[in-house]
């Protein structure tokens, strides 16, 4: 008998239960045990909701759950940092599984976590945490039994992935399209987290962290968002039979790696060009196996739930990675290596921005107050300390990589 204490009863958390309550028997079939919800965390017990539970299942003590000798697996799906974090540190000291979709928490305190879970014996699991639905942590770590995982590739973002899908497909402005996302549920009412790159950032953290078998912070990556992006950039990108993404990368070098999340102009008969709307996908490349890639709805309630279960699956089958599935290679941060040819729009540009333009530009999209250029390969860097001379406003400009 396995029983759970689900922290959270939010959108994931709701389809948690749900999903238990519709395959009760399907559970018990696969893992020869009984799953059921013991207790869950909520902040009011009175609020309206959309299931059915019995009053006694709920809780706003948090103490209930965590010091319970009954309850063997706790799914933290609460949306907090720290409490978040408060809860886990509890249950994983007190001998108790954990399963998390909590990415913020996972990228902040990785290390601390996995080795907190080796010492004590248990599992820790956090499947839904980079792909949402998507199954891509496990065979990474399966993956690394067997192979030098040298590069892991990806579209992380639904909301971004969304908004620039139906900006080039449909050429409607960015603000536009943003207030439909926010309208569909598919961006926050602040959307900053999303657009400017910091949830694809955390996701990334995660996901190079294990592929490159290294600690790599926050701080190591590279960052740009998509929030600047116009009509007029998608008109070009368009007539450079391209498409626009927001890619995640990181790549491990000889001596060390690099990583970086930015807007990235994409081959219209590239694989990624082809992962459009809210849908993700993640790609990694391994000695022996080669490339992978992986596609699928990249959140929403079924599709997080379902990848939370697998991982209690796992716990309950006992067929999860045992021990500390994190590196401890030294890898030396080589961004400022990375290289390659550019987009780049500035409005507002005067004739000494202009010129500075053409003397690093390949080709010269348009010029004058708004000037666009594809750069010839540079290091991004150089290019950077450009736009910083000139003290360009980021509300200016719209730098993107290309994929050649």
């Amino acid at each position: 008998m396995y029983n759970i204490g689900l922290l959270g009863l939010g959108t994931v958390g709701t389809g948690v239960v749900e999903i238990i309550e519709k395959r009760k028997d399907e559970l018990k079939s696969l893992t020869g045990q009984d799953i059921s919800i013991k207790k869950i965390l909520v902040k009011d017990l009175n609020k309206q909701r959309s299931i059915v539970l019995e009053s006694d299942v709920l809780t706003t003590n948090c103490e209930e759950i965590l010091q319970d000798k009954d309850i063997n697996i706790i799914v933290e799906v609460t949306g907090d940092l720290e409490k978040g974090y408060r809860y886990i540190t509890d249950a994983l000291s007190n001998g108790k599984h954990v399963v998390t979709a909590n990415k913020a928490i996972i990228s902040k305190y990785f290390e601390e976590l996995s080795s907190l879970a080796a010492d004590n014996n248990v599992g820790f699991l956090y499947e839904a945490s980079v792909g949402g639905g998507i199954p891509v942590l496990k065979p990474l770590k399966e993956a690394l039994f067997l192979n030098e995982v040298t590069e892991v590739q990806g579209i992380l973002n639904g909301t971004c992935n969304y908004i620039l899908t139906r900006m080039i497909e449909e050429g409607k402005n960015y603000e536009d399209v943003l207030k439909n996302a926010q309208k569909l549920g598919y961006a926050e009412a602040d959307p900053t987290a999303d657009v400017e790159g910091h949830d694809t950032l955390r996701k990334l953290r995660i996901l190079s962290t294990l592929a490159l078998r290294g600690k790599i912070e926050e701080e190591d990556i590279l960052l740009g968002g998509i929030s600047t992006i116009t009509s007029f950039d998608i008109n070009h990108i368009k007539n450079m039979n391209s498409t626009v993404k927001l890619i995640a990368e990181a790549k491990a070098l000889d001596d060390g790696f690099i990583a970086i999340v930015q807007p990235t102009i994409v081959p219209d008969n590239n694989y990624f060009a082809n992962v459009n709307m809210a849908f993700n996908s993640v790609a990694f490349k391994g000695d022996n196996v080669g490339e992978l890639k992986f596609y699928g709805a990249g959140a929403g309630k079924l599709p997080t739930a379902n990848a939370v279960l697998s991982d209690v699956i796992d716990i309950v089958m006992d067929t999860y990675r045992k021990g500390n599935p994190l590196g401890h290679r030294v890898l030396k941060n080589l961004n400022s290596n990375i290289r390659g040819r550019y987009y780049l729009r500035i409005s507002d540009a005067n004739d000494e921005i202009v010129h500075a333009l053409r003397g690093v530009a390949e080709d010269v999209l348009s010029s004058g107050s708004i000037t666009a250029i594809v750069t010839r390969e540079i290091q991004l860097p150089e290019l950077n300390k450009l736009i910083t001379d000139f003290k360009i406003d980021r509300s200016r400009y719209f730098l993107a990589g290309i994929l050649d």
